[in-house]
């Protein structure tokens, strides 16, 4: 076997508690399967600056022979994270729910990923395509917000031209669950709910820890879920290469009326004949 695929674990989280231990579970479940490799970050460790539309990411500033993402307006550890993201084959994505969404740290990670997407018309527009998002949104009651939050990452994921992935159950972690569509958790009936195994049997009040149970069953199916899915979209991919199977060509524009940057990634388009520049006003 020389095919293998990592799956990146995001967290976010400030705290090193729950979300955290929820991740982690559904990549420790990913990589029992041999051809998968995790990574694992949880953001609170990591400097992030709200995202402010400068645009600068944008191809037609960007530099053409940038070889990594990043925000040009702040110094913080947007390359770091985007580049991780980037070179991964399938994400696990993980927040709390603290006010019926997920947390800015998050969001803030969330909105810097916008380069990936069909309209930031640079370098690395479309290099998320078709590789598969797991989602955990835990929250400290069963009903506070999760499937809000879950909404939001899918939504996003989905404009990255990502795949969603689900936790549906399998032979190993069968129904009930406490969701199958993904890592939907609660802390309900743990012990001390805002504990960094709140979500796991173990920590459960109750007798027997149902909710503990099914939390854990839903978790894993996530890891096992985004990691097969990792692996099929690479040989798929793999696969419609050597096939010569013919694809469009992932471009947003083909006329610009932004002046772009001396050097720049739309520079190039444009000198390589696949982008026309027209000035504004003009159609």
């Amino acid at each position: 076997m020389s095919e293998k695929v990592k799956i990146f674990g995001v967290c976010g989280s400030a705290r090193h508690a729950s979300t955290e231990w929820a991740v982690k579970l559904a990549l420790e479940t990913a990589a029992k399967y041999d051809y998968v490799e995790t990574e694992f970050v949880n953001l609170g460790d990591y400097k992030l600056v709200p995202c402010v539309g400068c645009m600068k990411c944008f191809g037609w500033q960007q530099p053409a022979d940038a070889e990594r993402p990043k925000c040009y307006e702040f110094e913080d550890d947007s390359e770091i994270l985007l580049t991780k993201m980037m070179q991964s084959d399938g994400v696990v994505f993980g927040t709390p729910i603290y006010t019926l969404g997920v947390t800015a740290l998050a969001r803030i990670f969330m909105e810097k990923a916008h380069m990936f997407g069909p309209m930031s018309f640079d370098k690395f527009s479309g290099i998320m395509r078709y590789k598969p998002m797991g989602v955990i949104t835990v929250g400290g009651v069963d009903i506070a917000g999760q499937e809000v939050g879950a909404q939001d990452i899918w939504m996003w994921a989905m404009g990255l031209g990502m795949t969603v992935s689900g936790s549906w159950p399998t032979r190993d972690d069968p129904n009930p669950m406490a969701s199958v569509h993904g890592g939907l958790v609660s802390t309900c009936d743990a012990r001390t709910i805002y504990g960094k195994e709140a979500l796991s049997k173990k920590a459960c009040r109750t007798i027997p820890p149902t909710q503990g149970w099914r939390n854990e069953k839903s978790l894993r199916n996530v890891g096992r879920h985004v990691a097969v899915a990792a692996m099929r979209c690479k040989l798929a991919n793999k696969a419609f290469e050597e096939g010569g199977y013919e694809g469009p060509e992932i471009i947003p524009f083909t006329r610009y009326s932004v002046k772009p940057k001396k050097g720049s990634w739309v520079q190039k388009l444009m000198d390589d004949g696949r982008v026309e520049y027209v000035s504004k006003g003009k159609n």
